[in-house]
């Protein structure tokens, strides 16, 4: 019994520790859900706003120059096309 209220307090501390990380990292990304929100003058989810930095990473991977394989080039175009749709279906 005594070894079950310590796993059990262990467990609670972890999960505690974890609520806090999750938290922490979510607070940044409300803040820029909330900026774009007032920029697009609509309300924004963190699903909505992951999107929309996806979209702009594979942007600028697709068009800031760099010597790469052509191929690198095509993927990154790909991921920026797959980026706008799931943008768009998204929003």
């Amino acid at each position: 019994m005594n070894n079950e209220m310590i796993l059990n307090n262990r467990e609670q501390r972890i999960d505690l520790v974890l609520n806090q990380a999750a938290l922490s990292a979510r607070k940044p990304l409300q803040r820029l859900a909330s900026y774009y929100g007032q920029v697009l003058e609509r309300r924004l989810s963190i699903k909505q706003t992951l999107c929309l930095l996806n979209a702009q990473l594979a942007f600028v991977m697709t068009v800031f120059p760099v010597d790469c394989a052509v191929l690198l080039r095509l993927a990154c175009g790909a991921w920026l096309v797959s980026a706008l749709l799931k943008c768009r279906n998204e929003l």
